[in-house]
């Protein structure tokens, strides 16, 4: 065989390799898909898929019945898509909305992978894409079925086509790669809107036209083509909603697909609290840490030479980081395109240090924390009884070491110590904070307030009328499957009662503390309840309102 193609043949095995590396670190993650507790965004996503699947509509999205002109609905079209292909049940399940986020999150793995490693060598891109997976923002947000995520992945998609369309060597790749960010660009905005894709263009001209590459602008972008494919896909969703609401009487207008969150700018207040600062450490914790090493060797270095690429994808970041500051409405999911981009810069940073990685004690000690790690993650496991995880868990780690042993000893044999270090850090702390995440017992009153919900919407039929009283309807419409009323004045609750009660039976959900108030007014059978010990204010009650309390006569 030639050495060509030897060469090409374990350089295929070392890609297999690494994904198959990433992808079973990716699957450890998947633990809780479906038992950690909802919030209430999440329940936006599932309620309103829900309702676009028995309804059939799907161009209107709504919420507990109402019209909701929050969100475009690509996420809850990929959420229907999974409930479609879901063999065993019919309805939208929690997992199905948490899939779309999960295989968001594996894409972005795999193109921080990918694109680390064409920028950087192929041992950085594979530290990068560890370094993702293993941080506080993926770890927390990647368990959500809001449209974050997705929205993330797309526009990481966008951004590094147009980097791969920018150092591409022929004119079919740079094409190729320059439409297939565009449509990166047209799915994102059906997610969330353009704000991103807008700000990563805009950083990206900045850094074409203020550099040598200002006459291939054109060229790299394929800007005509390339809104063109971006507006085929967006158009036809944004003409048919306007037509449906026109003919419904809303103003589009006054709705947040409009652009109406755009309209605020932040203060001088909120200017001061340099928020995305401190949330870029938070967000990529633990692997920020490394910033104080890196910080030190970048400040003794004379003349820090910062390569073409570095310097385009910091135009990107100070763009977003800039106009995001600028603007209101501060959120931590706002800073989720730019990870793959901060662990890229991480990994790439490591090779300056002079730190020779840990041995002899401390070592040791990492060893033993890891251990006791993995020992009280197993026990949170046993505990919930969830013993069929615990067995994928051990499985996969066992795959894990296995995999990381052929890597260590093959294209990351001549690293650094600490970087071979760090790998394997990356991989124990992605395996040890998926199964902490998903099971530890900060949760339980969640668990148990979700369980109460879940209990009080499997109780009622068809016929059957919910309100809240004093409460949020929150997460209650995803598990009830019905509109819900909610309630803060007594006459206007009265009407409703007197209204249904004799053709409905009305049942009513609210705070515990409210019942003997409640019990007052109208006769009542409790149902259930939901008792929080520690914060007796959140505890809550289940009832069915039998009637109306008699009034005494008057003396």
């Amino acid at each position: 065989m030639h050495k060509p193609s030897v060469d090409r043949l374990v350089s295929f095995f070392r890609i297999r390799r690494v994904f198959m590396l990433l992808v079973a670190l990716w699957v450890l993650t998947l633990a809780g898909i479906q038992t950690i507790p909802l919030e209430t965004h999440e329940a936006f996503v599932l309620a309103t898929a829900q309702e676009m699947q028995t309804g059939g509509d799907w161009v209107l999205p709504r919420f507990n019945s109402e019209l909701r002109l929050t969100k475009p609905p690509l996420n809850y079209w990929a959420t229907l898509l999974v409930s479609a292909v879901d063999p065993v049940n019919g309805d939208i399940q929690i997992y199905h909305g948490r899939a779309v986020s999960m295989v968001a999150v594996l894409l972005m793995v795999l193109l921080t992978a990918r694109t680390g490693g064409k920028v950087y060598g192929k041992e950085t891109g594979v530290l990068a894409a560890a370094m993702l997976l293993c941080s506080n923002g993926m770890l927390h947000l990647s368990h959500n079925a809001k449209p974050d995520v997705l929205y993330a992945a797309l526009c990481t998609l966008q951004l590094f086509a147009w980097l791969e369309a920018w150092k591409a060597d022929t004119p079919s790749r740079q094409k190729g790669c320059a439409l297939l960010g565009w449509i990166a660009v047209g799915l994102a905005t059906l997610t969330k809107g353009p704000q991103v894709p807008a700000v990563f263009l805009l950083g990206l001209l900045v850094f074409l036209i203020s550099g040598p590459d200002r006459r291939r602008v054109f060229q790299i972008l394929r800007p005509v083509s390339g809104v063109v494919v971006a507006c085929l896909l967006v158009l036809p969703w944004w003409l048919l909603i306007q037509q449906r609401l026109r003919a419904l009487g809303v103003d589009i207008a006054d709705s947040q697909l409009s652009g109406s969150l755009l309209h605020n700018l932040a203060s001088w207040k909120e200017l001061l609290s340099m928020y995305y600062l401190g949330l870029t450490l938070v967000q990529m914790l633990p692997v920020s840490l490394l910033l104080v090493l890196i910080i030190p060797q970048f400040i003794k270095r004379d003349r820090p030479v910062m390569q073409p690429a570095t310097r385009l994808l910091a135009c990107v970041s100070i763009a977003l980081l800039v106009l995001f500051t600028l603007g209101g409405h501060y959120r931590k999911h706002y800073l989720l395109p730019l990870l793959p981009v901060y662990s890229i810069f991480l990994a790439n940073s490591v090779r300056f240090l002079r730190f020779k990685g840990f041995n002899g004690v401390w070592n040791k000690g990492l060893w033993a924390v890891g251990a006791v790690g993995a020992a009280a993650c197993a026990g949170f496991m046993v505990w919930r009884g969830e013993y069929g995880v615990l067995g994928l868990y051990v499985g996969l780690g066992l795959l894990v070491v296995r995999l990381l042993r052929l890597e260590l000893a093959g294209s990351f044999r001549e690293q650094p110590v600490f970087t071979r270090q760090l790998l394997v850090m990356a991989a124990a702390l992605t395996l040890l904070g998926a199964g902490f995440y998903a099971y530890s017992p900060t949760s339980l009153w969640q668990e148990r307030e979700q369980a109460f919900k879940r209990s009080a919407g499997e109780r009622l039929s068809d016929n059957d009328r919910l309100i809240c009283w004093k409460t949020s309807v929150n997460i209650l419409p995803y598990f009830v499957r019905q509109p819900i009323r909610a309630f803060t004045e007594e006459d206007k609750l009265l009407l409703y009662v007197k209204a249904n009660q004799s053709s409905h039976p009305v049942f009513a959900i609210m705070p515990a503390r409210e019942m003997p108030a409640f019990n007052a007014l109208y006769k009542t059978r409790t149902l259930q309840t939901a008792i929080n010990k520690r914060k007796p204010a959140k505890s809550l009650g289940f009832v069915e309102i039998l009637g109306l309390q008699e009034t005494p006569p008057a003396q």
